[in-house]
């Protein structure tokens, strides 16, 4: 037979507990709330946050983060102070999920899952269910991208062996192959853009590994990956920085960097400076503006194409070439009516 004193005891902690889980998660209550819904004085009330004050000192004392119950007079809510740093609020999660969906690196079914467990654990406040309605009223009408699910354990494999120094092993299906074929690469840093995940590597029969031998791996086209345990040598001088590649390669095409000049006489010079982040514009007398960089591989080609008359391409010499013969080429094709 259980006791009544401890079916008492069990009761209040029940209700702490339920009290500290709203509380930790971003939310807030009021002592009127509280006798509401426990069906106690406010007496009590105030000796169930007095337990969770205490709880909080003794959390602080173990982990050295120390948060506060503290009353918000303001909106006359008691919460804990110092979450508002640890958790993502209701708007933040909101750009973050349109983010996610504009990326569409996902299909819809793991973007749903991934942002419904983001909204779960992640979320300050009592805004979730308006922060849901929103992403959803987007998803409804997400479409799955062409391409294949990202597996992101391999793509977590590869940050540890980039980590480690570890040579990665997989096989890999180049664009417009049907086979995929065997690769033992020693992995530098992993990437996102338009729509994929990266992998950076150096082939390991390379002779040096430098910058200058970096290739670029699409994840969704490598299988059978594994981590060989076999360390490679790192040069930290010469080391790769995702970042810096990032800011000077245009649709993951590599290449050795070469200096670039174009006049843009576009309406946004800020949308040029978005996408080449590390270029430098100078105005000119006429209203352009002469645009300078440093890019690696033909993907900058690729967008200036996409510019149309707004660029003129002034160096290199063979990039100009090149831009020439597909603005050349571009019009045969559309006077010719195929």
């Amino acid at each position: 037979m259980i006791k009544k004193g401890t079916e008492r005891e069990d009761r209040k902690t029940e209700k702490v507990l339920f009290l500290w889980d709203r509380l930790i998660r971003g939310g807030a209550v009021t002592r009127k709330e509280l006798t509401e819904a426990f069906g106690v004085n406010i007496r009590t009330a105030s000796r169930y946050l007095a337990e969770i004050r205490k709880y909080l000192d003794m959390r602080a004392e173990q982990d050295g983060i120390r948060r506060e119950l503290y009353y918000d007079r303001s909106r006359k809510v008691y919460r804990i102070k110092e979450l508002e740093n640890e958790m993502i609020s209701p708007d933040e999660l909101f750009a973050i999920g349109k983010i996610l969906l504009a990326s569409r690196a996902f299909h819809k079914k793991e973007l749903e899952s991934l942002l419904d467990r983001l909204t779960q654990s992640a979320v300050l406040g009592t805004d979730k269910k308006e922060v849901q309605q929103y992403i959803r009223s987007e998803l409804f009408d997400y479409r799955d991208p062409a391409h294949e699910e990202p597996d992101v354990h391999m793509l977590w494999t590869i940050a540890g062996a980039v980590r480690s120094h570890h040579v990665l092993s997989f096989d890999y299906r180049r664009q417009g192959e049907k086979c995929t074929r065997p690769h033992r690469v020693c992995p530098e840093g992993v990437l996102f853009s338009e729509y994929y995940f990266y992998m950076l590597g150096i082939p390991e029969n390379k002779e040096k590994i430098s910058k200058e031998n970096t290739r670029v791996y699409r994840l969704d086209r490598m299988s059978r990956l594994s981590d060989t345990g076999e360390s490679f040598t790192v040069n930290y001088g010469g080391r790769l920085r995702e970042g810096v590649f990032k800011n000077s390669i245009q649709y993951m095409y590599g290449g050795k960097p070469e200096h670039i000049r174009f006049l843009y006489r576009g309406p946004s010079v800020e949308a040029v400076l978005d996408r080449l982040p590390t270029a430098k514009a100078e105005a000119q007398e006429n209203g352009s503006f002469l645009i300078t960089d440093e890019i690696r591989g033909d993907g900058i080609l690729m967008w200036l194409l996409s510019q149309g008359s707004r660029v003129k391409v002034l160096a290199p010499a063979e990039l100009r070439e090149k831009w020439l013969k597909e603005a050349e080429a571009i019009c045969r094709e559309n006077k010719s009516g195929r």
